[in-house]
């Protein structure tokens, strides 16, 4: 996780809307575990309660306790891949083509990268991206990006190819891919 990260007073490094919004970018990791993401794979992120309350055939297929769960969670994110997107490499290029759904509080994407095309755009500010680029010269970065229309980021890279078997294999943070960050932000709000 993000070093400078403020810490909550029970002691958790991330508030709830960080905290629901690294938990989609993990679900997000794990549904393209195992892929090679030449393009970009776009995401919207509903609100759970919301999204069980609009589609009730959803809540039974998840039965009452994961309904009573999710509903109780005002923060909790469900991403929904979106389909039928032109295949363009450059995600911000990507980005352009996305429309997103009504439901869509916010968005995220996942996609692996050359390592050199997007060294020097990542966060020298932040230690922790700035170690992995400098750990990855030559290797292919897979990229997790997300955001909602709050204004809440948050994005996880690591080695592509790498197995991983949780958060640990991650370098997490709120925008350790500025550019890619604030576009897909701003993205929300057109």
């Amino acid at each position: 996780m993000n070093e400078t990260a403020p810490r909550t007073p029970e002691g958790d490094p991330l508030d709830p809307e960080s905290a629901a919004l690294a938990a989609a970018l993990l679900e997000i990791g794990r549904h393209v575990d195992g892929e090679t993401l030449r393009a970009p794979r776009w995401f919207a992120l509903a609100r759970s309660a919301a999204l069980l309350a609009q589609q009730p055939g959803i809540a039974a297929l998840l039965g009452v306790e994961a309904t009573d769960v999710l509903g109780a969670d005002a923060a909790h994110l469900t991403p929904i891949e979106l389909e039928e997107l032109p295949a363009m490499h450059d995600p911000l290029e990507s980005l352009a083509a996305v429309s997103w759904p009504d439901i869509a509080v916010g968005g995220a994407l996942a996609l692996d990268l050359p390592a050199a095309s997007w060294r020097s755009r990542i966060d020298d500010s932040d230690a922790q991206a700035r170690r992995t680029a400098e750990a990855l010269d030559g290797g292919t970065l897979r990229v997790l990006v997300a955001a909602t229309q709050d204004g809440v980021t948050y994005s996880a890279l690591r080695r592509a190819g790498d197995r991983p078997s949780g958060p640990a294999r991650y370098v997490m943070g709120p925008a350790l891919l500025p550019e890619l960050t604030q576009a897909l932000a701003e993205s929300l709000h057109g």
